[in-house]
């Protein structure tokens, strides 16, 4: 169970909640993709009291959106550079994500209802612990000897 300090605010997703990672970056762009989660769930609260939020709220999901496909990209760059068995699952794992978030965000700007975004929002949390745990950790162990190795080789 994770322990929050009872100054810490409450969100969606806790950087204690997944693996650490042995590569650096990686561990850093989960931690500010799990912050702009928590900042999106935040305003979606907000706007469930004042529709007048509604555009942070969207601007937001926006910027969420572009970060989670800066992030595969980078993983996937990474796994590539360092040629990671398991590549193309991982990569799957990535498209899938995105093609449902894709989907979610084409109904909302279809019919302008962003309680679908704010759900799968509020869902994904469980999929990023999952995929970080057993998927980003595994990699991240075997990119971070591979980095090693060729440090050592320099």
């Amino acid at each position: 169970m994770i322990e929050v300090k009872k100054d810490t605010p409450m969100a969606l997703l806790y950087k204690e909640s997944v693996e650490y990672l042995d590569v650096e970056q990686m561990q850093e762009t989960h931690e500010e993709e799990m912050q702009i989660l928590n900042e999106v769930d935040k305003l979606a609260i907000q706007y469930s009291m004042d529709k007048a939020k509604l555009p942070e709220l969207e601007a937001k999901v926006k910027e969420y959106l572009a970060h989670v496909k800066v992030h595969f990209a980078k993983e996937e760059r990474l796994m590539k550079k360092y040629d990671f068995p398991s590549y193309e699952m991982h990569k799957i794992a990535h498209d899938m994500f995105l093609m449902d978030i894709g989907i979610t965000i084409k109904q909302w700007e279809k019919f302008g209802n962003i309680d679908k975004v704010i759900n799968f929002i509020r869902k994904s949390p469980e999929w990023i612990v999952l995929h970080i745990n057993t998927v980003d950790a595994p990699t991240s162990e075997y990119i971070a000897q591979k980095m090693k190795l060729e440090e050592e080789k320099n």
